[in-house]
C-alpha cells in the first residue's frame, strides 16, 4: 500500500510541475506579446493619421484639339489639328487651347488675330455658358483693319472655341479687362458672340 501510495505521489507531483511549466510558457507569452503591443502603441501616434506618399509632379496628358486659321488667300478659314497639354481645370483647357491659336499655324494657313496678343485671363460661367476672354490690346491695336478681316478675327476664335469645348454658349471679348465696342470697326464686339451664329 505504502509502495502505491509513493507512487501515486510521484505522478501528481510530476504532473503538477507539467501543469506548471504549461502555465509558465503561457504566460511568458503573454507577457511578451503585452510588450509587443505596448511597444507598437508607444511608438505609434494614434492622434496621427498615416500621411500618403508625397507626388512631387503630377502626370498631365494632352488631347488634340481643331484651331482655326485663314487659308493663304485669306479668303476661309481652315483646320489645324495640334496635341496640346491640358489641365485640370476646365479654364486651363480653355486658355492652353486659345494660346495654342494665339501661337498661329504649324503648318499651312495664316493666323488670323494680330502679333503680339496674348490672352491675359478667362472666366466660364456654367450656369449660363458663358466664356469671357481677356486679350491684351494688340488684338485691337495691330489689327490690320477690314471688314473681312475683322471677321476671320472673331470667326477663328468662335470657332476654335465651340470645336473643342461645346459647352460654351457665348463668348464676351474683353481688351485689357474692358468691353470694347469693336476690334476693327466693323463689328459690334460690346455684346457676346453666340456660339450657333458663328458657325
Amino acid at each position: 500500500m505504502d509502495d502505491l501510495d509513493s507512487r501515486d505521489e510521484e505522478k501528481l507531483s510530476s504532473s503538477g510541475t507539467l501543469k506548471d511549466r504549461h502555465l509558465l510558457l503561457i504566460a511568458g507569452a503573454a507577457i511578451i506579446v503585452a510588450g509587443l503591443v505596448y511597444y507598437w502603441v508607444q511608438k505609434r501616434d494614434p492622434g496621427e493619421a498615416p500621411r500618403p506618399e508625397q507626388v512631387t509632379e503630377v502626370p498631365e496628358g494632352s488631347r488634340a484639339v481643331t484651331l482655326y486659321f485663314a487659308d493663304r488667300s485669306e479668303e476661309t478659314l481652315i483646320t489645324e489639328t495640334r496635341m496640346v497639354g491640358i489641365g485640370k481645370a476646365y479654364v486651363d483647357q480653355i486658355e492652353r487651347v486659345l494660346r495654342a491659336l494665339l501661337d498661329g499655324p504649324q503648318e499651312e494657313g495664316i493666323s488670323t488675330i494680330a502679333d503680339g496678343t496674348r490672352l491675359l485671363n478667362s472666366f466660364y460661367d456654367s450656369d449660363t455658358g458663358m466664356l469671357y476672354l481677356d486679350f491684351t490690346s494688340e488684338i485691337v491695336a495691330g489689327h490690320p483693319g477690314g471688314s473681312s478681316a475683322e471677321y476671320f478675327t472673331i470667326a477663328a476664335v468662335m470657332r476654335t472655341v465651340s470645336q473643342n469645348f461645346p459647352e460654351v454658349q457665348a463668348v464676351q471679348f474683353l481688351v485689357e479687362g474692358l468691353q470694347v465696342g469693336t476690334i476693327a470697326g466693323h463689328i459690334d464686339a460690346y455684346k457676346p458672340f453666340f456660339v450657333s451664329d458663328w458657325r
